[in-house]
């Protein structure tokens, strides 16, 4: 059995439409159990509503305090030890869950995954890692927004958590991953190191790629592959599985999705075409909403996006998504992975700093 804790606390938004989506889950993955961590009072009649009683493959824990999101996070996660996110973190870290799942605000659960399991021997912060693009033609993100400023080893860890990821993800051996970056001549100091370093390491590593060159749509007959999402850099006729870059400019990224999609949708209403690929992933896309994983860290943790307004399906598709990501990730031996994919990185560092071993 897979034992996710699925905190429906967060930040203290209604938990009822979360609620929804747990009937579909069950049914669905009859290995699963979920231990849900919200307020005593209001579950079982929820639970009772859908025909769902506690016991066998839905337990219950309390928690009593929410966390906010924003500069606040990492103090709250801290401070308030019986906040949905840290019971959540807790029962994962001594063994009562195999995975947590939280609808609590991203940075919050950065934070309290970092906190309550630590990070990997080899990882200096954890990373976000979110699949955006078309459904057969997925890319993972890395990072996608736990953190301001990086360094060129932080880039480097970013690549190989980012590539055992993909490699559990799609099925694939040897991911292809991409340095996202702008054109040459704006190339940071940073990224250069980034992209020296990432050639020295043991990846599939195809250099730097536009941002353009990530989203584009999959080839098509007569398409040039160097636009349509192939990296021009490596000559190659196969697409990236892994998008490398800061945090702050992989938010950016996934809220330019947004917002294009949302311009999208509004001119289809009003009979224009505005050019965005309906098919791609987006944050409106379950897949994206609800299946961002922490990586770096010695525990598995997924968050599941519960907006303010949001409507009952978007809220039961993102916590659908995020316990598929928290299953796979499981049942797919990811932190032993993440962990054999940092110990490369270490042996990497040790090599440059001249020591044996």
């Amino acid at each position: 059995m897979t034992r996710i804790a699925v905190d429906l606390l967060g930040e203290g938004l209604p938990f009822g439409p979360l609620l929804e989506a747990l009937p579909t889950a069950l049914d669905a993955d009859p290995r699963l159990v979920l231990i849900l961590v919200s307020p005593a009072e209001g579950v079982r009649e929820e639970l009772a509503r859908l025909g769902i009683s506690a016991g066998e493959r839905v337990l219950l824990r309390s928690a009593t305090h929410t966390v906010a999101g924003g500069p606040a996070a990492l103090r709250q996660v801290r401070s308030r030890r019986d906040a949905g996110v840290r019971v959540a973190a807790r029962l994962a870290r001594e063994g009562d869950a195999d995975a947590m799942v939280s609808v609590a605000p991203v940075e919050s659960v950065v934070a309290a995954a970092q906190f309550t399991h630590g990070l990997l021997p080899g990882a200096t912060r954890a990373v976000l890692a979110a699949i955006i693009g078309r459904q057969d033609a997925g890319v993972v993100l890395c990072d996608a927004g736990s953190a301001t400023g990086v360094t060129a080893d932080e880039l480097a860890q970013s690549a190989l958590l980012g590539s055992a990821y993909a490699a559990l993800r799609f099925a694939v051996e040897a991911p292809r991953v991409g340095l996202v970056a702008p054109r040459e001549a704006l190339l940071d100091p940073a990224r250069r190191l980034a992209d020296e370093l990432l050639r020295s390491l043991d990846l599939n590593y195809a250099g730097p790629c536009t941002v353009e060159s990530v989203l584009a749509r999959p080839e098509s007959a007569g398409q040039d592959r160097a636009a349509a999402g192939w990296s021009p850099v490596a000559g190659s006729d196969r697409r990236l599985e892994v998008a490398v870059t800061d945090g702050y400019t992989g938010d950016v990224v996934l809220s330019t999705i947004r917002g294009v999609s949302s311009w999208e949708r509004r001119g289809s209403a009003g009979g224009t075409d505005a050019g965005l690929d309906p098919a791609w992933g987006t944050l409106e896309d379950p897949d994206v909403r609800g299946g961002t994983i922490v990586l770096g860290v010695d525990g598995i943790a997924v968050h599941a996006e519960h907006t303010r307004g949001g409507s009952v399906d978007a809220g039961a598709g993102g916590l659908l998504a995020a316990l598929r990501v928290a299953s796979l990730a499981v049942r797919g031996d990811l932190v032993p992975r993440t962990r054999a994919a940092m110990a490369t990185l270490v042996a990497r560092r040790r090599a440059l700093a001249g020591l044996a071993g």
